[in-house]
């Protein structure tokens, strides 16, 4: 197994690309085709999850020129995967699902666009079905990448990524919070807000979140998350963001070191939705496979989806 421990070392985009690069192995990198949103990128998915017999994925969907976005659903079918008539849409950025109490769980960035071009946001939460979402949780203003999962007792994990003005006194640009709450009733801004930080996961120059969590055989938590960066300044200046994957105790909160597991590199480039984006890979998850492989899932510079294969990042968690 993997070590766990109380403190891991913060380590570089670059340190981490630099060895992935070296190691990797994947395989079927492909570009995600989606149809009934002619003249709409779909982009940043959640991983796919079943629902009554059929396959589904929440897509961003969005104007090349625009941040006003929809979470809708898609079915998948032969060809790829199809907007699913019926089912619900929501005026939120960056869905992912989780299951919770066997409802599903959709959360999503509602974000307010103000004058002068700022924009204020707050992560959403929805419970119910494909067909039928109903509202339940909002979390603090300004913080994105909070993520849930039920544990085998029934109480439910909670990732926080606390980022701006709550930072300043850290002098670093976010952190990663994690907390547990007995039920859905006890998810709240305020809850989210006071969970306390697992440290070391990034440098003070650098940010990230977690995307999805998993529960291991052994109890552990896997993470996969995303680690960030900005390289040039002005106009050159260009962002950089690589899935990631570790795991967390939830009795001790003691963290394995972090690896990555996927870059932008790994597929065909797409057209991205501005210069600055064509590093993107913001990663949804993986589907692990009983043959020790996984599926990963992210959305690629601001405009595509892509999946690929690797070998399944959790299993030296678990042994």
């Amino acid at each position: 197994m993997r070590p766990f421990q109380k403190t891991i070392v913060a380590r570089s985009c670059a340190e981490l690309y630099g060895e992935f690069v070296k190691t990797r192995r994947i395989s079927d990198a492909r570009i995600e085709r989606f149809y009934g949103a002619e003249g709409y990128d779909v982009y940043n998915p959640s991983v796919p999850f079943e629902w009554e017999g059929e396959t589904f994925l929440a897509g961003r969907v969005e104007k090349r020129d625009s941040e006003l976005s929809e979470a809708r659903f898609f079915v998948r079918r032969a060809d790829g995967w199809h907007l699913a008539e019926g089912t619900a849409r929501l005026p939120l950025q960056d869905p992912f699902v989780t299951m919770i109490d066997g409802r599903l769980v959709l959360g999503g960035v509602r974000v307010e666009f103000t004058e002068g071009g700022g924009a204020r946001w707050h992560t959403e939460f929805y419970a119910g079905s494909p067909y039928d979402l109903r509202p339940i949780a909002c979390g603090p203003d300004q913080m994105k990448d909070i993520r849930l999962l039920q544990l085998s007792d029934g109480r439910i994990a909670v990732m926080s990524r606390p980022q701006g003005r709550s930072m300043e006194q850290y002098g670093c640009i976010s952190k990663v919070g994690f907390t547990i709450i007995r039920s859905l009733a006890e998810l709240s801004a305020e809850t989210i807000e006071r969970a306390p930080y697992l440290e070391k996961l990034f440098l003070d120059t650098e940010w990230g979140g977690c995307n999805q969590l998993h529960l291991l055989k052994n109890g552990k938590i896997g993470v996969i998350g995303h680690k960030s960066c900005r390289t040039g300044t002005g106009k050159g200046a260009a962002l950089h963001y690589y899935g990631i994957a570790f795991a967390v105790d939830p009795e001790t909160r003691a963290l394995t070191q972090d690896e990555m597991i996927v870059s932008s590199d790994c597929f065909p480039r797409v057209e991205p939705k501005r210069s600055d984006l064509a590093d993107v890979t913001f990663t949804a998850g993986i589907e692990r496979h009983a043959d020790g492989t996984a599926r990963v899932w992210t959305g690629l510079s601001d405009t595509h989806v892509g999946s690929l294969e690797i070998a399944d990042p959790f299993l030296p968690f678990e042994d």
